[in-house]
């Protein structure tokens, strides 16, 4: 069936993944784009264990959306996406419930506050995925997606999400805590493997890459207790995580390979604004932050 009411916000990996998904449901999104296509209807190309499936997906942008946006799923970088929601902020109904997939944190909260008046959600999820060519996503490791309210909701207006469909989605009551668990893992292994250039395995080396690894561990799970969070086996998660993707690029390594603007100000960065307001001292996630940006990556 075509929803028109569903939109996905961004057509990176995770946009491009999300929408394929929704298609796959039967649930067939508007794609918002940063600027203006001249296609307005794209083959959404899906690849997963070999396998290769299409979905035709409208593409739009803020200034070609035609209708109002009931259900909004927001896959942009932390970074753009305040910006992003502004541009189109006209077509969003009263009753719109916004779920937010951002990496890293501060930037859902920053939302939740400036869209008040509309149902936020934010999400924490473990799907990897790529981009080969635009508009056509690796789903290139199958996780689970924790989804939760940041604003007061008496009704899920996600429900669709969370049966029968190709991504494994659940519901969390305290989605912040995921988004700390998630947070935290990412804060000891994404830096690093911009900073050594190197895929998640590759941490696991016995020797300075691990060492490194370990320092961050401890300083995390600092902040963790300090922050009052539930108490998280952080070094076997962050372990198991390398382990499990062992031959993935983490998402901020593949932006300084390109380039990019990376998330690091919502992944270690809001850590240490997070250390320093509890006077925690994180002295190698400052020390990773100093030697990234010496190198450009920021």
């Amino acid at each position: 069936m075509h929803c028109d009411k569903w939109f996905v916000l961004g057509a990176g990996s995770m946009g491009c993944l999300w929408a394929a998904s929704l298609g796959h449901k039967g649930i067939i999104p508007r794609l918002i784009l940063r600027a203006s296509s001249e296609r307005q209807h794209v083959a959404l190309k899906l690849r997963s264990d070999d396998q290769a499936q299409y979905f035709g997906v409208d593409v739009v942008c803020a200034r070609t959306i035609n209708g109002s946006i009931d259900r909004l799923v927001v896959c942009t970088k932390a970074q753009d996406t305040l910006a992003a929601l502004h541009s189109i902020e006209p077509y969003l109904n009263d009753n719109c419930h916004i779920l937010l997939l951002q990496n890293g944190m501060g930037s859902q909260q920053t939302v939740a506050q400036r869209y008040a008046n509309h149902v936020v959600w934010a999400a924490s999820s473990t799907d990897g995925a790529y981009l080969p060519a635009p508009f056509e996503v690796c789903h290139a490791g199958q996780g689970e997606t924790w989804i939760g309210p940041l604003t007061g909701v008496s009704t899920n207006g996600f429900d669709e999400l969370l049966h029968n469909f190709r991504l494994t989605v659940r519901y969390h009551p305290a989605i912040e805590e995921k988004l700390w668990e998630k947070l935290a893992i990412n804060c000891c292994i994404n830096g690093l493997t911009a900073l050594f250039n190197c895929r998640n395995g590759e941490l696991l080396d016995g020797g300075v890459k691990q060492s490194r690894l370990d320092r961050l561990v401890v300083e995390t799970c600092s902040v963790l207790h300090a922050a009052g969070m539930p108490a998280l086996p952080l070094h076997d998660r962050v372990y198991g995580v390398c382990q499990t993707t062992a031959s993935n690029i983490s998402s901020t390594c593949r932006d300084a390979r390109q380039g990019r603007a990376t998330e690091l100000p919502f992944i270690n960065g809001f850590l240490i604004d997070k250390a320093r307001s509890l006077d925690v001292a994180v002295p190698h996630h400052h020390t990773l932050m100093t030697q990234l940006r010496s190198r450009g990556i920021r």
